[in-house]
């Protein structure tokens, strides 16, 4: 399998003001100290994967209560009321000084349209055409603080299309006809919390019940509990109904019981292992993935992780900060050693260095007790 990206490069991005890194594999785990950008280079990948969507942006930015306070879209605003949105950029620059931008790109499988993004927050004014009911967006003059009419918006760049995204419409996440148009990779995300609630699943579960994903699911939970023969998902999206709620048959109890009977483990694994089979033929970012999981299951854990991405044609980026979990990112990577990389980021004089190790290198530094994390 050619990795959908093999080498990435983003420039002005959060805390990268330049970053290139090459070489990485179908399943990838990134390490860091705290404040190293971990995080953010997921973001920068599900921002690239994702053709730039709003509901790509706007999932990063309300993750991070990035949105700041409700905006109206008939009142004009300084550029000081949009500092949230500048957390986006790196050294959160100030909008009234000059424009700003990111560059994210990539080379690999991805389709060609999805390889590179340029994003600017600029100033617009709307013109309507009296003969079409359309809005167009055009630049504001140089002075714009003495034209009422403007406002911020991300200036995009996505395969050589262009797109004009006003930040009222980022706020209040209303898509555009242009995320209808892309044509997806799928692309899954998983928090550090998912293990909390099993109901924010139940669309992927839907997804995936009843196909042949469905008994991998059973098979990966049993890593942990092998009285576990069954899993489902009751309940509805409904308002008056029981909220969406995962449940397990077990060799344990007579009835079905919620799979948060077995605890967070268990439940960390559901999240990860349905996230897999639902980015089949495409890539999973898991953020902190060793949450909740003890050590010594770790290793049949990232077997299966290394299998399914294998079969399912996914690619894997995972954060962690663990040493029990590089330990036993690379005893299964020795398994298949072409497929696992590790990439070890470093914060130097404000400057992010990413550092690469193979299967081979990163057996060398667990066995002489090397600091990757």
């Amino acid at each position: 399998m050619i990795p959908y990206i093999s080498s990435l490069r983003i420039d002005g991005f959060r805390s990268f003001k330049e970053l290139a890194v090459d070489g990485l594999g179908n399943v990838n785990l990134i390490t860091g100290m705290n404040n190293s950008g971990k995080s953010s280079l997921l973001e920068a990948i599900r921002i690239l994967v994702t053709g730039a969507s709003i509901k790509s942006i706007f999932d990063i930015l309300d993750y991070r209560e990035e949105l700041g306070v409700g905006i109206d879209p008939e009142k004009t605003y300084l550029p000081t009321e949009f500092a949230p949105f500048c957390s986006l950029f790196n050294g959160f620059p100030d909008l009234q000084s000059s424009q700003v931008g990111f560059t994210i790109g990539a080379t690999g499988a991805l389709p060609r349209s999805f390889t590179k993004i340029s994003a600017n927050i600029e100033w617009f004014v709307r013109k309507t055409d009296p003969e079409r009911p359309s809005i167009s967006y055009e630049p504001a003059h140089v002075d714009l603080f003495g034209d009422v009419d403007s406002f911020p918006a991300l200036n995009l760049t996505i395969g050589g299309r262009r797109r004009v995204v006003p930040l009222d419409r980022l706020q209040r996440r209303l898509s555009t006809r242009f995320d209808a148009d892309i044509a997806l990779v799928p692309c899954v995300y998983l928090d550090p919390f998912s293990s909390r609630s099993t109901s924010q699943m139940g669309a992927m579960w839907d997804a995936i019940a009843l196909t042949d994903s469905e008994p991998e699911i059973v098979k990966a939970l049993r890593v942990i509990s092998e009285d576990i023969q069954a899993v489902s998902m009751i309940g509805s999206n409904e308002r008056s109904s029981r909220s969406r709620t995962a449940i397990a048959k077990s060799s344990r109890y007579s009835l079905p019981v919620p799979l948060r009977t077995f605890g967070d483990g268990v439940n960390r694994l559901f999240g990860i292992v349905l996230s897999l089979c639902s980015a089949r033929n495409g890539v999973l970012l898991v953020d902190e993935i060793e949450n909740g999981l003890h050590y010594s299951v770790q290793v049949e854990i990232w077997r299966t992780i290394f299998r399914l991405a294998k079969d399912l044609s996914v690619q894997v980026f995972a954060t962690s900060h663990s040493w029990d979990c590089v330990r036993a990112f690379q005893i299964a990577a020795s398994d298949s050693p072409e497929d696992g990389v590790l990439i070890r980021l470093s914060a130097r004089n404000n400057t992010i260095i990413p550092t690469l190790f193979s299967e081979k290198e990163l057996e060398i530094a667990t066995r002489d007790q090397i600091e990757v994390r």
